[in-house]
């Protein structure tokens, strides 16, 4: 695999109809509600023009594996050299999670703005490129049974959802679930991370065996729970599993 990050957004997307149909009731819901944007507070946009360009998006040269910027004759970075076989191919993260986008991601996270997903699921779009990140079958990172119940809905599936409306990719939520509930992954060490979420993820060959599977979730800090899930997918038959996050913890 060549060292490459993801292409600048600008790229072209292709919505389906149902993100369109989507962009439609959210504009009618804009003009009784007008939106503020999610990283300044800033009237009239969801996401304004001016937080968008001030994102420290990630480009290459970076770590082969990790996604991590790194140094371009090193090929794999010095925290993942010496990593054996796994099951995740490999992780690319559009920016760095802060700023505008923390914000915005906490906004969608944790203060029920569902409608801003589609809006961020734009950047994962026109920042996929398929020759660094294959796949032909997206999957969320699921929550527990007893997060989603607490929250109302899963954050990753709302943006991969959009993100594959956008691609003209299949979407398959049910596809991976998630066994049993875990703490927070918030403050853990990467070890404790690791440890916390281990065979918490089971999938359904049926759904998976023999795709090329884009495991997306909003934000990625060590990797521990992409490289979990991918192990379930993996044993479920997916051909490979890349993971795709919006934002990147530095």
């Amino acid at each position: 695999m060549p060292q490459a990050a993801l292409a600048r957004p600008g790229g072209p997307v292709r919505p389906k109809w149902a993100y369109r149909a989507r962009q439609t009731a959210w504009a009618v819901v804009d003009l009784v509600f007008p939106p503020r944007c999610a990283g300044c507070r800033r009237s009239g946009e969801r996401f304004c023009t001016a937080c968008q360009t001030s994102l420290s998006l990630i480009t290459a040269p970076v770590c082969e594996w990790c996604g991590y910027p790194a140094d371009p004759q090193a090929g794999v970075c010095r925290n993942c050299r010496g990593r054996g076989a796994a099951a995740l191919a490999g992780i690319r993260s559009v920016a760095f999670f802060e700023g505008p986008l923390q914000g915005a991601l906490h906004q969608l996270k944790y203060r029920r703005d569902v409608i801003l997903a589609d809006t961020l699921a734009r950047w994962l779009a026109q920042s996929w490129d398929p020759a660094a990140l294959p796949g032909d079958l997206v999957v969320p990172v699921p929550l527990s049974a007893q997060r989603l119940r607490e929250r109302g809905y899963n954050q990753a599936g709302l943006l991969a959802r959009g993100f594959a409306d956008l691609c003209g990719l299949a979407c398959r939520p049910e596809a991976l679930r998630k066994t049993r509930h875990t703490a927070s992954q918030v403050g853990l060490s990467a070890e404790a991370r690791q440890t916390n979420v281990r065979q918490a993820f089971d999938a359904q060959p049926a759904a998976v065996a023999g795709r090329a599977v884009i495991l997306l979730d909003d934000v990625c800090t060590t990797g521990a729970t992409l490289v979990a899930g991918a192990e379930a997918l993996a044993a479920a038959g997916a051909r490979s599993v890349w993971g795709f996050t919006l934002g990147r913890a530095r």
